[in-house]
């Protein structure tokens, strides 16, 4: 018998992606991107195959640069400002 929990409160899934609660509820659905289950009007919860999807879609994305523009993108289109 599987006993792993299927979703996690606040605290322990911020620990679980080892950031805070705070910055958890940042990126969490509506303001972002990491869907919830919502009991109720103040209890959240997050379901650990949700996170575990999350976290494969960072993945995939590409790598920053440390605030270099990608190859892909022209350096004027990064910072705003139009082709010559």
């Amino acid at each position: 018998m599987n006993t792993a929990p299927l979703l996690l409160n606040t605290r322990d899934a911020a620990k679980a992606l080892a950031t805070s609660s705070r910055t958890l509820w940042s990126l969490t659905q509506p303001r972002g991107p990491i869907p919830c289950v919502r009991f109720g009007r103040r209890s959240v919860r997050y379901s650990t195959a949700a996170l575990a999807d999350w976290i494969a879609q960072q993945q995939k994305r590409p790598a920053a640069t440390n605030g270099e523009p990608s190859e892909s993108v022209p350096p004027n289109v990064m910072k705003g400002r139009p082709a010559p």
